[in-house]
């Protein structure tokens, strides 16, 4: 490539090698920045010289300045050969050694000495070879010295000694331009598009080295088509290799203005870098410069990302950590904003000082304005990390948890709420962080330790404190606690709410927090606390402090029985976190649409709700995981996949679980798998359960926790009619007498209780109710129970109206493949007669099932009887208990007595 891009400077170095063949001795000195081919240059030379037949000695400059070190002279007396005996004094030095024996080397034909990098050469020595060589001036004697001006040496007057000899030359080596650079290229690639000439010259600043390894990186197929821009973030390891030789070859200033240069990236400026190398301005200009002629540099940055990259991969941990905390040092003092010193402060994994740990989180808000949390948790985790114990620490890890739970709120909860709860609990928390712990708790349904924080608040607070957009029941408990922080009944249980026997007058200071739309709903009209909700999420933007917010809202659409209204709010807020990439965010509200979804029937969506939540949170130590859990089995148990359910209950329970509001979801869906599988016992165990849990929490309103229906449930599949009412009744009273779901399930129990003839006028209410609500998986069950009454009375057109609209609500909720796997449902010959009960209401699989547990057969030999799955036989078993009204299994003997076989 020497003799295509350099080709007028080689014709003169071989024009100066015919003139010393004829008996003129020259001196030559070939200057260029570093990389620039002075090297490749000399090489092309001294081959040609040689194939000539000439004698060359080569030197190395960086030879000298090595460890050890190889003296100029130790070098050429190693290639000529020793001066005959006598010619020279006895125990001469390397130089008198050299200067003997010229004379008859140059006898046999002209000499080439070769000096690469003569900068690196003492000046002594220098001068002593040239006056060595004049000593012979009529010998054929040609002299070439590459040397790199603009960098810094010790006394190095080669330029200009030079000029005073009357047989000395001077050749520059600039940087290439384009037509340079298309030269070379040409030598690599056949038809370069002329873009890529443009590219090339950029990135190597027109040094051939530098083109050289960019040539090597490149395809020559890809330098043929127009470049597509991805060449600029390209990995070029060759070039960067390549910048960090052309560095060490200019000396090790020049190592460290590269290094600094990569590690302050576009902040780079000459100021910077005065500040941090404490050079004067002017010797830092000349090391610059140096590097800009070499192709390294384009004014103060690299021309490329692969050049510092490289450079910072040469260094070591604690070299490189070191020059980032200079850099963060320089760049606070000049005050230049935040996020840069944040950067480097974070590249250091340094923040000792009170600025530092306060830039950091600066530039954490000013990353969270961005939406780059991931980003603001890394600052916001390294200020803590740096953080002395005390009120900035807790003031951090409030701020951390609540930026993490945009990304992983099984990390807030896990990692910050323990540590935050410990240091509540070991009086290291000052109170103004108290509002932000108890929120956190609350959206992380943590109501029991919230309350504790809260109480303890209360010495300092009111019930008037509490925000409007708290959780539906907070305020209410909240007020009423605040009023009653001492009193106790006898029993040891707090004193009756507002409302209640023994509760606060109506003068209460808590009265002004029954005017909030939580108050509103628990004590007053259910629209306006929907409407409430509604103006709350029209209003509010997504942020880390309207989370929680946001969360409460569609909760209370949700037990306002306005489910189309929260799905449309859920479906809105989980579009928002994805797009704010907020993975965190948009789980905690999938989480609550999946449960929207399972009332409304919509199963399949339900399922893939749970599926982005099970994505995020994957540890099951957490109340979200709870949740989630809980859901997934109420869906497994819709669809009849009661196998399923069971190996969700039948993993192992993390203790954090009993600590969270979730856990009483959990218990009542366990319950209920009891009673379908005709378990009543364990049903009514979990149910009790529940009681006194929400007791224990203060959560037990009805609205909320409405655990009384459930225990109503299950002492009715035991038989036990009187405790059942007796429940229904105690929730009554309890209840502030709205309507909607809870009220439709009161009337299909009382309806299981009724006399037969007042059963399709509780049904028929129920249903009303249900139809206002959405709750179609309910419709389909009231509708099937109507039917049944309807059946009893021998109203048998009706029954099949009923029964038929529960099948087709039934289906519609299915997913495609539970549709596939369920029985088809068998066309009613309206000519026939009518069948007997029983076996109008079961199909003949369910019949065949019945008939053999009937006869005492476990669940497994009837599977193996009828070459099914054990799973398949629980389902028809559910079903069968359902259609025949029973809830034992000893009971279906008795009702398939009259049943044809």
């Amino acid at each position: 490539m020497a003799f295509v891009i350099r080709a007028a400077e080689f014709e003169a170095l071989r024009a100066a090698f015919s003139r010393c063949l004829h008996g003129m001795s020259r001196t030559i000195l070939i200057e260029g920045g570093v990389g620039c081919g002075k090297s490749a240059l000399l090489h092309a030379i001294t081959e040609h010289a040689a194939d000539m037949g000439a004698t060359v000695l080569s030197i190395q400059g960086r030879s000298v300045s090595a460890h050890p070190p190889i003296s100029l002279f130790q070098q050429l007396v190693a290639q000529v050969p020793a001066p005959p005996a006598g010619a020279g004094p006895p125990g001469a030095t390397p130089a008198l050694q050299f200067s003997a024996a010229l004379p008859h080397v140059a006898e046999n034909g002209a000499v080439v000495i070769s000096v690469d990098d003569v900068q690196d050469i003492p000046w002594s020595e220098l001068d002593f070879l040239l006056q060595a060589v004049s000593w012979h001036r009529s010998r054929r004697t040609l002299v070439l010295l590459s040397h790199c001006p603009h960098l810094r040496h010790r006394d190095q007057p080669v330029k200009t000694e030079l000029l005073r000899r009357p047989n000395a030359q001077r050749i520059h080596l600039r940087p290439l331009d384009e037509r340079g650079v298309r030269a070379a290229v040409a030598t690599r690639v056949n038809r370069p598009h002329e873009q890529w000439i443009e590219v090339l010259h950029h990135l190597s600043g027109g040094s051939p080295l530098l083109l050289r390894a960019l040539l090597e990186d490149l395809r020559e197929e890809d330098m043929e088509t127009r470049p597509t821009g991805a060449e600029s973030s390209a990995e070029l390891g060759m070039y960067g290799r390549a910048v960090v030789s052309c560095l060490y070859r200019s000396g090790a200033t020049a190592v460290e203005l590269g290094r600094l240069i990569s590690v302050l990236g576009e902040s780079a400026s000459p100021e910077l870098l005065s500040r941090m190398t404490r050079m004067s301005p002017a010797v830092l200009d000349q090391q610059l410069e140096a590097l800009r002629v070499a192709g390294v540099l384009d004014g103060v940055n690299f021309r490329h990302g692969s050049a510092p990259r490289e450079i910072l991969a040469d260094l070591g941990t604690l070299q490189r950590n070191e020059l980032h905390r200079r850099a963060a040092v320089v760049l606070n003092n000049s005050g230049s904003p935040t996020t840069d010193v944040a950067h480097h402060l974070l590249a250091a994994q340094h923040a000792a000082e009170p600025w530092q740990r306060s830039a950091l989180r600066d530039a954490a808000e000013t990353a969270i304005g961005q939406e780059n949390i991931r980003l603001a948790v890394r600052y916001l985790e390294l200020a803590l990390e740096n953080s002395p114990s005390g009120p900035d620490r807790i003031e951090i890890y409030l701020r951390l948890a609540l930026v993490t739970q945009r990304i992983s709120p099984a990390a807030t909860e896990i990692r910050h709420l323990t540590a935050l709860l410990g240091a509540f609990h070991a009086d290291k928390m000052p109170s103004t962080a108290y509002d932000g712990l108890a929120d956190l708790l609350f959206s992380y349904g943590k109501i029991e330790e919230a309350f504790t924080v809260l109480r303890r608040q209360g010495a300092e607070s009111t019930g008037a404190d509490v925000r409007a957009s708290d959780h539906p029941s907070v305020a209410w408990l909240w007020g009423w606690y605040s009023n009653h922080s001492g009193e106790r009944r006898e029993d040891g249980r707090p004193p009756p709410p507002p409302g209640e026997a023994g509760g606060a007058g109506p003068y209460s200071p808590a009265t002004s927090l029954f005017k909030t739309f939580e108050g509103s709903f628990l004590y007053g009209d259910r629209t306006d606390w929907a409407a409430a909700a509604e103006n709350l999420l029209e209003v509010s933007t997504l942020s880390d402090s309207t989370v929680w917010s946001l969360t409460c809202a569609v909760k209370a659409l949700v037990i306002a029985d306005r489910l189309d209204a929260a799905w449309q709010w859920c479906e809105w807020l989980v579009k928002e976190s994805a797009s704010r990439d907020a993975p965190g965010w948009q789980a905690i509200f999938s989480l609550q649409q999946s449960m929207i979804a399972l009332r409304q029937g919509k199963l399949a969506a339900s399922m893939e709700c749970i599926r982005v939540v099970e994505s995020v949170i994957t540890e099951r130590s957490t109340g979200y995981a709870c949740a989630a859990e809980t859901v997934l089995a109420s869906l497994h148990m819709e669809m009849g996949r009661y196998d399923e359910a069971a190996r969700v209950f039948a993993k192992p329970i993390p203790p954090a679980w009993e600590k969270s509001i979730y856990w009483l979801s959990y218990l009542c869906v366990r319950g209920s798998f009891h009673l379908a599988t005709n378990r009543p016992h364990s049903a009514l165990s979990d149910f009790l359960r529940i009681g006194k849990v929400a007791e224990h929490a203060l959560v037990d309103h009805p609205s909320i926790v409405p655990w009384r229906l459930y225990v109503a449930q299950a002492w009715l599949h035991l038989g036990d009619k009187k405790m059942s009412a007796r429940m229904l009744d105690e929730h009554t009273a309890r209840t502030p007498g709205h309507g909607g779901h809870h009220h439709a399930m009161v009337l299909r129990l009382r309806a299981r209780m009724a006399p037969p003839h007042e059963r399709p006028g509780l049904l028929f209410r129920a249903v009303d109710e249900l139809l206002t609500t959405g709750d179609r998986l309910d419709q389909a069950r009231t509708l099937h129970e109507l039917a049944t009454a309807l059946r009893d009375l021998g109203h048998g057109s009706w029954a099949a109206r009923a029964q038929g609209a529960a099948v087709h609500i039934a289906r519609a909720c299915l997913p495609d493949q539970a549709v596939a796997r369920a029985p088809a449902p068998e066309r009613a010959d309206r000519s026939a007669p009518e069948p007997p009960e029983g076996q109008k209401l079961l199909t003949r699989a369910e019949h065949r099932v019945a008939a053999l547990v009937a006869k005492g057969l476990t669940n497994r030999q009837v599977a193996g009887r009828l070459h099914i799955t054990v799973s398949t036989v629980e389902q028809h078993l559910t079903r069968i208990y359902q259609k025949l009204g029973i809830s034992r299994r000893a009971d279906i003997g008795k009702r398939l007595k009259n049943m044809p076989a």
